[in-house]
């Protein structure tokens, strides 16, 4: 187990120091942020770009020589040969993560599951992780769904559960503690969500996740403070420090993501897709520069994870 990772700046420097790149293709780096966090993370020594389709020859050619170098061009005609040549790239392992850049998010996943040259494998399901860094909190948290699937089912749940304990075990949590969100503490039939909850911690304590904690329903306050817990006269085995952070849909995940960003000074966010046979960065266009290099950071972390 590698040594836990707690912040981003931490992922960025231990990343700089290992000194191996991977390759990132770049589906029409034509905005100013995709460029500006691709180039960054070349020259922080983690990134081979290949630029595919249109992007700012201006802003390249002000890039460093040893930046230039890492480095390659690759035309396409318009947005759906880049989006089908950069997803092919990463099919035929030519590269190792696949970025989104100035196209339309939809379009790209459809690529994504195409079944010729897309990167889902069979059966497996395709959703979103974020990773949190709030100022108040000693760690980094795993986040899940905030942006794929609506209304998940309980194997898509079970999907959501496997893939953020993995993703927390690469960021270097031995034994990762699952929240499954809630508003209340309380199963009910009211809310088929909380039956689905019961099922996973039974599937986790017969040992489907590995090591793991999992409990819920829990609300926000219970998940992650102590103190909150303890005021509510409740025991949890998270004793109120989750690592990750299962929603119960898109509108919850979503909403919540959002008002961390706009209203916790300090938070910062990495995101990608987990279930596709290869990391894809699918940041939005209104996603600073600091989250498209924190996020081709978790994709390297990923595939570098994947290698040892």
């Amino acid at each position: 187990m590698s040594q836990l990772v707690r912040s981003f700046p931490a992922l960025r420097a231990r990343l700089s120091a290992d000194g191996r790149r991977v390759r990132v293709a770049v589906c029409r780096p034509a905005d100013a942020h995709t460029l500006q966090a691709v180039l960054e993370s070349v020259r922080l020594g983690f990134v081979h770009a290949l630029l595919v389709g249109e992007y700012d020859a201006a802003v390249l050619a002000q890039a460093p020589p040893a930046v230039r170098a890492e480095v390659e061009c690759l035309p396409a005609a318009d947005a759906a040969e880049a989006m089908q040549r950069a997803v092919q790239l990463v099919h035929d392992g030519a590269a190792d993560v696949l970025m989104k850049g100035l196209v339309n998010s939809d379009d790209l996943l459809r690529h994504i599951l195409n079944k010729q040259y897309g990167l889902r494998p069979a059966g497996a399901v395709i959703t979103h992780a974020a990773v949190v860094s709030l100022p108040e909190v000693d760690r980094l948290l795993v986040l899940s769904d905030v942006a794929v699937i609506p209304n998940p089912t309980l194997e898509q749940r079970a999907a959501q559960l496997r893939y953020t304990t993995d993703l927390a075990r690469t960021l270097g949590c031995a034994c990762p503690r699952v929240a499954l969100l809630h508003c209340t503490e309380k199963v009910s039939e009211a809310f088929p969500v909380t039956l689905d909850y019961v099922a996973l911690r039974r599937r986790a304590a017969a040992g489907e996740w590995g090591e793991v904690l999992v409990d819920g329903p829990l609300d926000l306050l219970c998940a992650l403070s102590p103190a909150g817990l303890a005021d509510k006269g409740l025991s949890s085995a998270l004793e109120g420090r989750a690592d990750v952070l299962l929603v119960p849909d898109i509108e919850a995940g979503n909403v919540l993501y959002k008002a961390l960003g706009l209203l916790v000074p300090g938070a910062r966010f990495a995101s990608g897709l987990c279930g596709t046979s290869h990391p894809v960065v699918l940041t939005s266009r209104g996603d600073s520069v600091d989250v498209k290099i924190d996020s081709l950071a978790l994709a390297a972390l990923r595939v570098l994870a994947a290698e040892a």
